[in-house]
């Protein structure tokens, strides 16, 4: 099952203005391996225990003492912890808007060499130690002016990053979420296409707005994403139907439907019939 983040999470500390996730004290007593869809650019402090990011080429670590940048997108991680411990960190998210605003404020806008990473392991220095055991006092006691304060602390820890010996590869990270240029759409919407993504993610994961994401699909493809992505979705289906054992849940899944209900009633309205009356009309053949 795929995650997300952020959102709203059973047994773990959240910080929101409004609807808009600021920061998550998350904790975990079990080490486990999980493919995660990051909807929110983050900074991860990691508190106790370590972190991994599994790429096709190479295994990334972040431990205790560090902070991990990442952009928003889709991860292969593990947390791990010693034996009747726990994986301990703090998660502070931010949008594409507001670093933008960041970087106009405090004229950080003379292009750096390109970053051609996702990602960033950085060593926390005694400024951010204390920033971070600043912030976590908020979980515990949230001040009336909290929202006012949350995109601040955010400016904060910017700052304290760009004035690391680590800046100009920091500053080059930053402006490539800001100034990228977006993504070949076609491309990105066929290699996430079983993904359970809703139209909005895809845009941003596009680095287009849902405005230009669905003007541009248009485009290439002459008819709606929705309509085009979910024809995609039931032609998969339909195969693994007619090809597999697997449950209707399980094959609504793999075809990026989170809903098995949802995935159901569609499917009737293509082909006439229902999943499991599909296959059993092809066992009778």
């Amino acid at each position: 099952m795929l995650l997300k983040f952020p959102k709203d999470q059973d047994g773990q500390q959240i910080l929101k203005a409004g609807n808009t996730h600021f920061a998550m004290l998350k904790q975990r007593s079990m080490a486990d391996k999980r493919t995660i869809f990051l909807k929110e650019n983050v900074i991860i402090f990691v508190l106790s225990g370590y972190k991994l990011l599994h790429f096709d080429q190479q295994t990334v670590k972040a431990e205790a003492g560090s902070l991990l940048l990442m952009k928003r997108g889709f991860y292969v991680m593990s947390d791990f912890v010693e034996e009747g411990l726990q994986f301990k960190s703090l998660l502070l998210y931010f949008s594409d808007e507001l670093l933008r605003r960041f970087l106009h404020k405090f004229n950080y806008i003379t292009s750096q060499k390109a970053a051609t990473t996702d990602h960033l392991v950085i060593p926390i220095n005694p400024l951010m130690e204390a920033f971070r055991e600043q912030y976590t006092h908020y979980f515990h006691q949230e001040p009336a002016t909290l929202s006012a304060l949350l995109p601040v602390k955010l400016y904060e820890l910017f700052l304290l990053l760009l004035a690391t010996p680590q800046q100009s590869t920091i500053l080059a990270f930053l402006q490539q979420i800001v100034y990228a240029q977006p993504q070949d759409l076609a491309f990105m919407v066929r290699q996430h296409l079983f993904q359970p993504l809703t139209l909005e993610e895809m845009a941003r994961l596009s680095g287009r707005s849902l405005a230009s994401f669905k003007r541009d699909f248009q485009q290439q493809f002459h008819t709606s994403p929705r309509k085009w992505i979910n024809e995609q979705r039931l032609s998969y289906a339909h195969t693994l139907l007619q090809t597999t054992p697997l449950q209707v849940a399980e094959i609504a899944l793999s075809c990026g439907f989170e809903s098995t209900s949802h995935f159901i009633r569609i499917f009737k309205q293509t082909y006439g019939a229902t999943p499991n009356h599909t296959r059993a009309k092809k066992a009778m053949i």
